[in-house]
C-alpha cells in the first residue's frame, strides 16, 4: 500500500469519527472542505473498504441513505424521524436478551435494531 493511500484513509477515517454517522456524501463534503483534491470516488471507495475490513459499520436505515459508523462495540441506533439525526444506543440488557432469542434453526450472526422518534432538538422545537 502506498503512502498516498494511507494519508487518504487517515483523512477519511478522521472525518468519519468526527461526524458520527455520516452518509458517504456528507463525509465527502466535509473532507472536500479541507482536502479539495480528494475525489468523491476515493472517499466512497475508502468507506466501502472500511466496512469490508471491519474498521466501520455500514448502516442501512429505512428511507435513508446508507450511513457509516466508526463505533465498533456492539450497540444500536436511534434515528430522528424529523431531521434524520442518528445517535448510538448502548444497552447491555438488550444485548443480553437478543443473545437468548430462539431463531428456529436459523444461524443468526447479528441483528439490526433501530429506535425511532425525535431527537432532543426536534422534540424541543415541536413543543415550542
Amino acid at each position: 500500500m502506498n503512502q498516498r493511500n494511507t494519508k487518504q484513509k487517515r483523512i477519511v477515517y478522521e472525518a468519519l469519527c468526527a461526524l458520527g454517522h455520516p452518509s458517504a456524501t456528507e463525509l465527502y463534503e466535509r473532507v472536500h472542505e479541507t482536502h479539495p483534491t480528494l475525489s468523491r470516488g476515493t472517499v466512497f471507495r475508502v468507506l466501502s473498504a472500511f466496512a469490508e475490513e471491519g474498521r466501520a459499520v455500514k448502516l442501512s436505515f429505512r428511507d435513508s441513505d446508507v450511513r457509516y459508523d466508526a463505533t465498533l462495540s456492539k450497540h444500536f441506533h436511534a434515528r430522528c424521524r424529523r431531521c434524520g439525526a442518528v445517535r448510538d444506543v448502548f444497552s447491555p440488557a438488550l444485548l443480553a436478551t437478543l443473545g437468548e432469542v430462539e431463531t428456529e434453526g436459523f444461524l443468526a450472526d447479528g441483528c439490526a435494531v433501530e429506535f425511532s422518534g425525535l431527537c432532543a432538538e426536534c422534540a424541543e422545537n415541536a413543543n415550542s
